[in-house]
Formats: C-alpha cells, structure tokens, sequence
C-alpha cells in the first residue's frame, strides 16, 4: 500500500490529539495556545515532507526536475545536445562586376546569416554565395525561396534571396533527452547491434528520430538513417554521423559497411471533400488540418505506412469538421525499403474542399 502523506489538517489534528491524549482537559479549540503551536508545526512538518518528496522524484529521470536530469543523463554518458548553426544560400541580384564580400549580413523575417566567401556578380547578373546563419537554432532553417534584406547596402545589389539553409536546429528539449536516456537505460550497449547504432546517432547535434536497417545491403552491412525534427537530413548533418559513428563502431564493420543514409521523399497527395460545422470556412479548418497531417508525416520513418484511417482521423479531429471524404490517397501507401531503395513518405499537396 503507498504511503499518504498527511494534509496540513491532518498534522495539525494529529498534535492536538497528542496534547489531548496526554492531558484529556486541556484547551485545544481555534482560540487556543495549543492550537496555534499545532498550527506551527503542521506548517513546517508539511513542508518537510513536501521536500522528501521532492527528492524522491530526483531518483527517476522521468519525474525529475530538468537540472537535475540533466546532471542524471550526463553522468550515464547521455549528455544534452547543443543546438546547431544552419549553412545556406543566398542569391544576390546586380550588375555584372559587382564585388560581395565575406560578412555581409543577409536578414530575413525569423534568421540572419553571414556571406562566407568572397564572390563577384557574373553575366547573368546573379550569384548564389554560400551564408552561414548568425545563431544557432531551427528558425534559421530555409526549404524554399524566400526574400531578405541587407543590414547595410552593398553598391548595385537590387534583389536578395534566401535559396536554402539546413542543419540548423535547437538545444535538446528535456523531452527528447529523456527519450535518449531511457534507451540507454533499458538497452545497455552490446558491442555494436542494432540498438547501439540508434543510440550512437541519437547522440549526434541536430538528430531527434533515427532508424537502423542492419544487413540492407549484404552482410557486414549497416545503415542508419538519421532525421531531424523536420524534413529530410542535411549533407552536413549526413556527414555528421558518418564521422561520429565511424569513430566508435566496431572495426569489423568494414570501410563501407556503415553508411548514413538520407531517405527518398515520396509525397503522398491529399486530396478529398469535407463536411463543416457552422460557422467555419475552409480557410480556418485548413490551417489546422495542414497542422495536424504534418504531426504525422513528421513522425514517420523509411518504410512506414501512411494508413488513411489516421489521415480521416486527424482531419476528423481538426474542430470544425464534421466528415471526409477522401479521394487520394485511395489505399494505405507503403513505400519501398529494400537493398537498393529507401523511401519515406512526406506530406504532398493538399487539396481539399467542400
């Protein structure tokens, strides 16, 4: 049976009972002595037990203070991953000739980035210049064109555009160590199996999900595919895994026995009719919908199927929608993981509407 920790009534009750155990005549009612000495020490015993439990808690990573799992999943090996800078590129428009130094400043609405190289506009009148963003974090993350600003002009540049940047990614939420410690704590390492190879890339800057195909490619084979919390990996962050895991893999593995793998996108299309509630547009349940199938396709590894009975659900879900009905995808979608593919499904485009 778990122990109950008295209420603050119950100590204060429990004092008084021994006072009048001891002494059945004695005053003991609200206006009494003691009464506000059993009020006194009610107070402080209940904080005293308040503290135990406290450091109870301390003991299980799962229930403890983020400071102090820290220090826990440090000492297990397990330390918090720092966040990473994203590296980009940024497309200049201007005349032919014109010079754009190392550090220009390349502003958008959530990042701004640094030039690090020395380029000049060519012919066509644009250059694309490799930018590294000015802190680290996901925000600083581009997946399509979008426009910028300079912080200080440069003479004859009309026109700026981030083309792309990736890698970026943030400190490790307390979340997500927790996930890493756990794995370590019920699958302590075994020499280089399957398990080991999850937890070896888990612990590299900018990865949150990663999935081990042993054996894909023949014996002595081992793949490993490591995700962010978005998207599709980076080279860099390919390459990141690659260096941290050769490093401590077993010899036995062999030079190209391990290699770390982006999938192939393979975008499922969603499309169909919804049924609203009064009161809502198909402009305000899009927004959520949108939300809700990202949750899903974000959580997905190679060879996972996308099953329509979750895609009807979330969009079910989204307040405001009654019913849907869709027309794609018509069946579960199961992509290809075999020797020589690797497929991951991404949410497509939707379409949907009423």
């Amino acid at each position: 049976m778990p122990f109950q920790v008295p209420t603050f009534s119950e100590i204060r009750d429990t004092y008084l009972q021994g006072v009048r155990n001891q002494e059945p005549d004695a005053p003991t009612g609200v206006d009494s002595d003691h009464f506000v000495r059993a009020c006194a020490v009610a107070a402080v015993v209940e904080r005293v037990y308040a503290h135990q439990m406290w450091v109870w808690r301390q003991q299980f990573p799962d229930l403890a203070d983020e400071d102090i799992l820290v220090k826990t999943a440090a000492q297990r090996g397990v330390p918090r991953k720092t966040a990473k800078v994203a590296e980009g590129v940024a497309r200049f428009t201007g005349p032919d000739g014109t010079f754009i130094p190392t550090g220009t400043r390349v502003v958008t609405l959530l990042a701004s980035y640094t030039t690090t190289q020395d380029v000049t506009v060519g012919g066509t009148g644009v250059v694309d210049v490799a930018v590294l963003a000015e802190a680290a974090g996901q925000a600083a993350n581009v997946s399509v064109l979008t426009n910028a600003s300079l912080s200080s002009s440069v003479p004859g540049i009309s026109v700026v555009k981030m083309v792309s940047a990736t890698g970026g990614s943030d400190a490790e939420s307390a979340a997500a160590l927790l996930d890493r410690l756990l794995i370590v704590q019920s699958q302590p390492a075994q020499g280089g199996n399957e398990n080991d190879y999850q937890v070896w890339a888990l612990e590299v800057p900018g990865v949150r999900r990663a999935k081990v195909f042993p054996l894909r490619r023949g014996i002595g084979t081992v793949d490993v595919v490591p995700m962010p919390v978005t998207g599709l990996p980076s080279v860099q962050l390919l390459a990141d895994v690659q260096a941290y895991i050769d490093a401590i893999r077993p010899v036995g593995t062999g030079p190209s026995g391990f290699l770390a793998m982006a999938p192939t996108a393979v975008p499922v299309n969603i499309t169909g009719t919804l049924t609203l509630a009064s009161g809502y547009t198909l402009g305000q349940v899009l927004v959520g919908i949108n939300a809700a199938l990202q949750v899903i396709f974000d959580g997905l590894m190679p060879g996972d199927v996308v099953r329509v009975t979750r895609i009807e659900a979330a969009i079910i879900n989204v307040p405001g929608v009654l019913d849907v009905v869709l027309s794609a995808p018509a069946a579960n979608v199961t992509p290809t993981v075999n020797s020589s593919t690797l497929q991951l499904a991404t949410l497509g485009v939707v379409a949907l509407g009423v």
